[in-house]
């Protein structure tokens, strides 16, 4: 029976790529029109393809395949450091073909219902360290015993005991109410015991590698999806603790927001003091419903109806907000959400259970067969006085030499086993643990056929295949890129020198001013500023200081080149050294002071570097690529090219 399955997988994997005409070839190499369009479709967004799309893609794939090919003939496919970096990919892209499928389903259905419905529950925790002794991992389990006799008898209430007992630091102030939780937020234990027990009761106590916990599930809700959201933070300075003043500062903002003065971007921009949000117009990315933000920022976050509406200012712990709604999206459907939820299962520890089930499908899969006796093993060690520094000693031992374990024509014995242990540090601790030793035979049998499984991919999933070489070929385009065209134009400085010389047209500076720029949404604000600056008393922080007291946001400046002048309604032949008269553009006020106007010219080498770089990296590219082709000899066949018509 299993030669006849290896058969059809053979078969099939023949006639797949025997049916196949090439779609291209280079010298007399054959690239199949699988591969091209693997790529091809996952780099488009359509369904559809064009003629126009599949000549311009051809000569990309054309592109690719030289440079591959070249980073072949300079042996680069067979240096150590290409092989670690595939085998390092290789790791993650086995992961999807070393579980069971069927589990794998049920688990992505669990995490759906646990993605659509929050849990609020609170915990009693009894702490461990990582590798605590037996004594005190059975003094640990002693102590949560007798917490949860105590509620369950009514003595105190759990609220009460997580507030005197636990050992979760946060149970001081919140009597260990974690909040509202789903899916993946907490470790799979631990989850599972919060949405297992009924709300209100109490749960086994559970084992987690922070200790043993008690948890009481308070509520269950949906969830109510997840809002992409802005927010503009000022927070209350750690010295003066001046709420008040943090408080007038975020009002100036929100009126300036209903006055629409200026947009939300513009202002979270220019005065919140989350500066990395700041810098993307108060962006802070998906907000949901069981992240862990403040109560009362989820709150007002959530009490948005409509995308673009913003909050009226809020305190939460971290300083004053008022937050944005950009986009709403409902928790999606178990179709939308299955591949998102297959991730997370794999990097997450219930992925265990997959593994489990997937042992079981190879042993039947490969007729493997266990025959491991380890009190004969053992019994022999002890005997013989065996350690892990002198076993080599007694290879053809008949009790060593025994099979123990076999499976498609591969054997293992003791001496296999032995080896497995010492090499995992093991062997001592299973000296006088017959059960840990049984344990441990069961991973070992589990690390074989995991690893000849690993061997087989190839043959069984063409999809993996595919995707090896696509990763490959990956690795050796980007090696190959950075020797001949970006490390190259880096190091190359009389090449680099040579193209900036020839080109040196290409980088100018156009005219500019080196200045003060201020701004206002008022008339009579700016025009004040300007008789302040032409009198010349006092400096530009002190005219921002003294026409703000009324509101903070009356008036700001930035110092800067300016070399685009259409936004301010002006020219550069227009503004002149010293104050220039306030200008009115774009439904603001702009008062510019000129330090200097700089006229065009061409940049020097130092001005320019990294747009010049770029542009020799593209012309020893070109270069590189003209060379390939006339080397090589390509052959595209337009017919199969063309017979792409849609996505499949």
């Amino acid at each position: 029976m299993k030669l006849i399955q290896l058969f059809i997988v053979f078969l099939s994997f023949n006639l797949f790529y025997g049916q196949e005409k090439p779609i291209l070839k280079i010298d007399d190499d054959e690239v199949y029109i699988s591969e091209f369009e693997q790529i091809y479709w996952k780099n488009k967004k359509e369904n559809i393809a064009t003629k126009e799309d599949l000549d311009d893609y051809i000569q990309l794939f054309v592109n690719f395949k030289l440079k591959v090919k070249a980073a072949e003939e300079m042996g680069l496919d067979t240096s150590k450091k290409f092989k670690d970096e595939l085998a390092g990919y290789r790791v993650q892209l086995e992961r999807p073909y070393l579980i069971d499928t069927s589990i794998n389903e049920n688990l992505i259905n669990e995490a759906y219902y646990r993605t659509l419905n929050e849990v609020s529950a609170s915990h009693i925790m009894v702490q461990l360290s990582p590798n605590p002794s037996p004594k005190d991992t059975l003094a640990a389990f002693r102590k949560i015993e007798d917490i949860k006799l105590k509620i369950n008898s009514g003595i105190a209430s759990f609220e009460e005991l997580a507030e005197e007992v636990s050992e979760d630091p946060s149970a001081k102030f919140n009597k260990g109410n974690l909040g509202y939780f789903n899916a993946f937020k907490m470790i799979y234990p631990f989850e599972c015991a919060a949405y297992n027990t009924p709300v209100g009761k109490i749960s086994k106590i559970i084992r987690s590698k922070y200790g043993y916990h008690l948890v009481k599930p308070n509520n269950i809700r949906k969830a109510k999806g997840r809002t992409r959201t802005s927010h503009i933070m000022i927070t209350i300075n750690p010295k003066t603790k001046d709420i008040k003043a943090a408080e007038n500062k975020i009002n100036s903002i929100y009126k300036e927001l209903t006055l629409q003065n200026k947009t939300f971007e513009a202002l979270a921009n220019e005065y919140s003091e989350d500066r990395k949000s700041a810098k993307r117009g108060g962006e802070i990315g998906w907000v949901s419903s069981a992240d862990n933000f403040y109560p009362s920022f989820k709150e007002t976050v959530f009490s948005l109806k409509d995308d673009e509406e913003f909050s009226k200012p809020f305190q939460t712990p971290n300083g004053w907000h008022i937050v944005k709604r950009l986009e709403f999206e409902p928790v999606g459907d178990l179709n939308s959400m299955k591949y998102e939820l297959k991730n997370k299962i794999q990097k997450d520890s219930r992925a265990q259970k997959t593994k489990a089930s997937f042992i079981n499908k190879l042993k039947a899969e490969y007729n493997t067969k266990e025959s491991f006796n380890p009190k004969i093993l053992f019994d022999l060690v002890k005997k013989k006085g065996i350690n892990d520094q002198n076993f080599k000693e007694f290879n053809n031992n008949k009790v060593l030499k025994t099979p123990i374990l076999t499976f498609n024509d591969l054997t293992f014995s003791n001496i296999d086993f032995i080896q497995y242990l010492i090499k995992g540090n093991l062997y001592e601790k299973c000296i006088n643990n017959i059960d840990l030793v049984k344990i441990h035979f069961q991973k070992f049998v589990a690390k074989e056929l995991i690893e000849y499984e690993k061997t087989q991919l190839e043959k069984k999933h063409p999809d993996f295949r595919a995707l090896m070489k696509e990763y490959r070929d990956g690795i050796l385009l980007f090696e190959i890129s950075d020797q001949k065209i970006w490390s190259k134009a880096l190091k190359d400085t009389t090449g680099l020198k040579k193209y900036f010389n020839n080109n040196r047209t290409l980088w100018q500076y156009p005219n500019r001013i080196n200045g003060t720029l201020f701004t206002s949404n008022s008339k009579k604000i700016i025009n004040r500023a300007y008789k302040l600056i032409v009198k010349g008393r006092i400096n530009n922080d002190s005219i921002i200081a003294l026409l703000n007291k009324e509101d903070a946001l009356n008036i700001s400046y930035k110092e800067k080149n300016i070399d685009d002048f259409k936004n301010y309604n002006t020219s550069f032949d227009n503004l002149n050294d010293g104050a220039n008269k306030p200008i009115y553009a774009n439904g603001k006020w702009y008062l510019f002071f000129v330090k200097e106007k700089l006229v065009t010219r061409t940049k020097e080498f130092n001005e320019a570097e990294g747009i010049i770089v770029s542009g020799y990296q593209s012309f020893l590219e070109e270069s590189w690529l003209r060379s390939l082709k006339e080397k090589y000899n390509i052959e595209i066949n337009y017919d199969i090219l063309y017979s792409i018509k849609e996505k499949p």
